[in-house]
């Protein structure tokens, strides 16, 4: 399996917990909508009259937007926001796993360019891609990457539907308050668990040599 049908791969595996979340703010949104109807009964019934469409709702949405816009949403970056493009100028110099020299010395010059960077990365990530440490840790930065670019665009778009449902504008203000929230949980999450990702791959490549058919 080569590295790209592995992030698929990966991508795939993590369906369900935008599902699960989306059933989350599913619930969150009839709370503003009908907050006396609230019932364990009434939740339930919710939870089967979506379930045949939010799977759906989620791939559109997960799909408007590229993995460079989702960086960009991320890091708070426009120019070179994949992780990667800092890895060797910042991330593992923070990194106390890291021997920089040892790093050197098995991956050959490091650049410092951000996009030269970021594929010198991307070729080790290739090498070491089945790494449990390194797999795990892309599957996060995945899932979270992806919780944060559908979540920024609930924040129009949920209060907007509440107004012309009817709902207050303090119900309106309550929702984007909230999307607002949760997308800054979930970016700040996918940022640390970027880095994470990135330095895995590097912490592998300072402790040995490793093959580019490996």
């Amino acid at each position: 399996m080569t590295a790209a049908s592995r992030s698929e791969t990966l991508k795939a595996g993590n369906i369900k917990w935008l599902v699960m979340m989306a059933m989350l703010d599913a619930g969150a949104i009839f709370l503003f909508v009908a907050p006396g109807l609230v019932r364990a009964d009434s939740f339930t019934a919710l939870r089967a009259s979506l379930a045949p469409v939010l799977p759906v709702a989620v791939l559109i949405l997960n799909g408007l937007l590229s993995h460079e816009a989702k960086a960009r949403l991320v890091y708070w970056k426009f120019a070179n926001p994949l992780p990667g493009s800092e890895a060797f100028t910042r991330h593992a110099l923070a990194d106390a796993r890291i021997d920089m020299a040892a790093l050197k010395r098995n991956v050959g010059v490091l650049p410092s360019d951000p996009q030269e960077q970021n594929a010198k990365w991307y070729k080790l990530y290739r090498r070491v891609s089945r790494d449990p440490a390194v797999a795990e840790a892309h599957k996060l930065y995945l899932l979270y990457r992806d919780m944060a670019g559908i979540s920024i665009m609930l924040i129009p778009l949920v209060p907007a539907s509440l107004f012309f449902a009817g709902s207050s504008g303090i119900a309106c203000a309550a929702a984007a308050a909230l999307f607002a929230a949760q997308y800054l949980v979930c970016a700040i999450a996918a940022r640390h668990s970027g880095v994470r990702f990135v330095t895995n791959v590097l912490a592998i490549h300072a402790t040995r040599r490793v093959a580019a058919s490996s």
